[in-house]
């Protein structure tokens, strides 16, 4: 496959076997090869109504394959990158070994398609699935992984969800740094005496260091990764993230949890590099 054409046949045909509809197929690749648009701009470059991207629109955003971009006074609408399908292909254990042996092939010429997003965006999440997707976005991560941590995942994400996360992470050869302080400390002395044993999964890579409340009390799961800074919350039936994507603003807070690095100290009871 050596042009444009054929590619976009090809992811096409991906799209159609994941379950997605013609129109749906139609949106989204426009939104890939034209970045965020808005409703009226997707409508013309689509040749779709107004009201029918409407109706297709909260399916889509619910299957997180679209994005919202809050803007002053209009709605914009982006196409979610190759970690959504990634996700997707993981979360349904297809038996089909097209989707799962092609994943790959897909993702690369879903990304030359693709137009480049702009350097500086925010995007919010709601919801279980949204956390879903924000932590499986992790994976696109070059290099260390900083993180601050308050609770597991499990307590949000579901026991299945952080294995299959935790297996790409160990696939990966992913290198973090994790900070977390007292709260994180009896949090995890409660969910031991619930459940009597640490989350599943291998986690020896997994490299914490404990932070006093007098200095910084950590009370959210923060990630820093690439130029992207992502914020989860957690409370109840109160469940959002954000992401912000910015160079300036990751380059600041990795400055901030380095230097916070060198004053952290490995404690026995939470160092995921040995049994507990």
């Amino acid at each position: 496959m050596n042009n444009s054409k054929d590619q976009t046949i090809f992811v096409e045909n991906y799209l159609y076997k994941l379950g997605f509809s013609k129109d749906q197929i139609l949106l989204y690749l426009t939104l890939a090869k034209n970045g965020p648009l808005t409703i009226l701009d997707a409508a013309r470059k689509s040749g779709m109504e107004r009201t029918k991207i409407y109706r297709m629109l909260d399916g889509l955003i619910d299957r997180k394959i679209i994005e919202e971009i809050p803007e002053y006074k209009k709605r914009s609408i982006k196409a979610a990158d190759v970690n959504t399908f990634e996700l997707l292909v993981k979360e349904k254990e297809l038996d089909d070994k097209y989707l799962a042996n092609s994943l790959p092939f897909f993702s690369s010429k879903l990304r030359e398609i693709s137009k480049s997003t702009p350097e500086s965006n925010v995007i919010y999440y709601q919801g279980v699935e949204g956390i879903r997707q924000m932590t499986w976005n992790m994976l696109s991560c070059k290099g260390l992984f900083r993180t601050y941590s308050y609770r597991f995942w499990e307590d949000l994400l579901g026991a299945s969800f952080v294995l299959k996360l935790n297996e790409e992470l160990v696939r990966r050869k992913f290198k973090v740094h994790d900070l977390y302080s007292d709260e994180y400390l009896e949090y995890k002395e409660k969910f031991m005496k619930i459940h009597k044993k640490k989350p599943e999964g291998e986690w020896n890579f997994w490299h914490s260091k404990y932070i006093s409340e007098k200095l910084l009390k950590i009370n959210q799961n923060i990630d820093i990764y690439n130029d992207v800074v992502s914020y989860y919350y957690w409370q109840g039936d109160e469940t959002f993230g954000v992401e912000i994507h910015n160079a300036r603003v990751a380059h600041f807070q990795k400055q901030i949890h380095d230097h916070l690095w060198t004053l952290g100290k490995t404690r026995g009871q939470l160092d995921w590099r040995r049994e507990w």
